[in-house]
């Protein structure tokens, strides 16, 4: 059970998340969970940076965590796609660790700053991360296991990832403040997506371990 525990990881990243945001928002005077992005609860200056900060990069060792034990067990051997794909998202879980930490976002209307363009550069790595993770993952660990619809729960959350991802700048372009909005339809699409996942691997290792008794 001891590894398997590290799935756990992967489903608790989005409730760590989550939790994060919920009390950033309360707590940050005039913060509005539509116009606003979650990175500017910890962006550099911020009142509350020194106590959000911690959520977000624990969210991301989670993620690394999980990412780890997915690649211990999925080998490139065993199935280059979700190997790839296990990868990626090791590199979410970094990405989101240094944005979270080091690289602070600056704020908006401020001069750029060393750690604003590189937070900006792990936003963007990240993005271009998971638009190819999910596929691999899920068409790879579909064929792995014959999970009957977790390749469908995948189209439908990378469908709505990218129509959010999309959608944004257009409708700020004509003025409408969403920001906060989009990122995290695109955000907690992705963390529901995790949480399935891992949740379906820790049944897959249950059951192989109930059949070893």
């Amino acid at each position: 059970m001891g590894k398997g525990v590290l799935y756990y990881a992967g489903m608790g990243a989005g409730i760590l998340y989550l939790l994060g945001d919920l009390v950033g928002g309360f707590i940050t005077p005039n913060y509005n969970y539509i116009k606003n992005a979650v990175s500017e609860l910890i962006q550099s200056g911020a009142e509350n940076r020194m106590l959000l900060s911690p959520f977000m990069f624990l969210h991301a060792v989670m993620i690394i965590l999980f990412a780890s034990r997915l690649l211990s067990q999925h080998p490139n051997n065993h199935s280059q796609s979700v190997f790839i794909g296990g990868v990626l998202l090791l590199v979410v879980g970094i990405s989101h660790a240094l944005s979270s930490s080091i690289f602070p976002m600056d704020p908006v209307g401020s001069k750029s700053t060393f750690p604003g363009v590189m937070h900006l550069v792990l936003v963007g790595v990240t993005v271009v991360s998971i638009f190819i993770l999910m596929p691999l993952l899920g068409i790879g660990l579909t064929r792995l296991y014959e999970w009957k619809y977790f390749l469908v729960f995948t189209i439908i959350c990378l469908l709505i990832i990218v129509i959010s991802g999309i959608s944004s700048p257009i409708v700020i372009g004509k003025g409408i403040q969403v920001m906060g909005l989009t990122e995290r339809i695109t955000g907690y699409t992705f963390y529901l997506w995790i949480f399935a996942l891992a949740l379906l691997l820790l049944k897959e290792q249950s059951g192989q371990m109930a059949l070893n008794f």
